[in-house]
């Protein structure tokens, strides 16, 4: 009975305990709890006001290990990452991939007051010479104003689920690369 009760207990404080990858404080509460649409990934491009590339982990540099970290992005109205979800990556690639999507900054949502996620896929590139990129991708849930996603796609190997990322046009801020810590 001792050891039930202790791992209901350790399995109740474990649900309560928020993660930053799932849960969000700066979005405002709303009556049906959440409203969100996919953007276009050619459409978010011409909302970035802030763009940072990761840094290249030393240890994966030395282990030669490359490929893209897929991640879905939710960008508040205000146009901070709010919250995001890894869907793909390798182990050693996704926190530097994480920490500098975190610090994208978007133009505010443009659309009417009832949206409150603005959401679309980043992908994240780890190439074998060293340098990192990102595009964009669509999103893969369906949205609350009729957009489908992209239901039923699986990812193939290293590639993500839909490689088609749209590349950073020339009309974007150029990416900076992020700051050694």
């Amino acid at each position: 009975m001792r050891a039930l009760t202790a791992v209901l207990l350790s399995l109740a404080a474990f649900l309560a305990v928020g993660s930053d990858a799932q849960t969000s404080t700066s979005l405002p509460p709303q009556a049906d709890g959440r409203r969100i649409q996919n953007i276009p990934p050619e459409e978010m491009w011409t909302r970035v006001t802030q763009c940072v590339l990761p840094i290249y982990p030393e240890l994966a540099l030395t282990s030669q290990t490359t490929g893209t970290v897929d991640i879905g992005l939710c960008v508040s109205p205000r146009g901070d990452v709010a919250n995001y979800r890894v869907l793909r990556g390798h182990p050693l690639l996704v926190n530097p991939a994480v920490v500098a999507i975190h610090q994208w900054k978007f133009q505010p949502n443009p659309g009417p007051g009832l949206v409150t996620c603005s959401r679309v896929r980043a992908l994240v590139h780890f190439n074998a010479n060293g340098t990192t990129a990102v595009e964009f991708a669509h999103a893969f849930l369906a949205d609350d104003f009729g957009d489908p996603g992209l239901p039923n796609v699986q990812p193939v190997g290293d590639q993500p689920a839909s490689s088609a990322g749209v590349p950073r046009p020339a009309s974007a801020p150029e990416c900076q690369l992020l700051a050694q810590p």
